[in-house]
């Protein structure tokens, strides 16, 4: 019998966890708690029983991954090389996790190919996934912020999407190309955060319409 081979999108998940696994105990483990406060204060509180809570926690691992820098300016995934020990991660895979690429997406549509096709309003361009992912729990239409990987000249969501009202599609995009002229990194990312705390407040405040929580200065 020929051995099956896993999933790529199992193997990059997998080895995500692998990582956070090292990264989240022992000398870590204050790190992360401090990561945590320091996400949930930008993002707002979310607790067991809300129906994101595992979304949102994935949300977490990503950002505190692939995002947050310590004093050296340096993100874990930057540093994760020199604490593997004898754990081993495919060499283009991590040269892909240098390299998640976060952003506001729409899922546009199921391509005739069968593929699942992303539109980046952030960036103003188009994205199309590895057909073995061939469902990422949304509907076609759906706005949510994600981060993506390119890995073996293939494109995968990550685990972790928060999705956003429909209803406000037309004030993001106007917001988006405001963001993308500033051309900084740090600024998408403020964004894509607050949008994230945005929608926190309006699942607390779910009699308010969405038009009004989802504004910006």
């Amino acid at each position: 019998m020929s051995k099956i081979e896993p999933m790529v999108v199992e193997e990059i998940e997998n080895s995500i966890d692998k990582i956070l696994s090292q990264f989240s105990t022992g000398d870590f483990y204050q790190s992360l708690s401090e990561a945590k406060k320091e996400y949930f204060k930008l993002t707002g509180q979310v607790t067991e029983e809300d129906d994101e809570y595992e979304s949102r926690m994935n949300c977490f691992n990503n950002w505190y991954l692939f995002q947050r820098h310590d004093e050296d300016g340096r993100t874990i995934i930057d540093n994760f090389e020199n604490f593997l020990g004898s754990e081993k991660i495919d060499e283009l895979l991590i040269d892909s996790l240098k390299n998640v690429h976060h952003s506001l997406f729409e899922f546009s549509k199921v391509s005739f190919r069968k593929n699942i096709v992303l539109k980046d309003i952030l960036h103003d361009k188009k994205i199309i996934l590895a057909k073995e992912q061939s469902s990422i729990g949304l509907l076609e239409g759906d706005l949510f912020t994600g981060r993506t990987i390119e890995y073996k000249e293939q494109t995968y969501l990550l685990r972790g999407v928060c999705d956003l009202p429909t209803s406000v599609k037309s004030v993001l995009k106007k917001q988006c190309k405001k963001i993308r002229k500033y051309n900084n990194e740090k600024e998408e990312i403020s964004f894509l955060l607050e949008l994230e705390s945005l929608k926190t407040k309006y699942l607390r405040y779910s009699h308010i319409e969405p038009s009004r929580i989802f504004t910006f200065s």
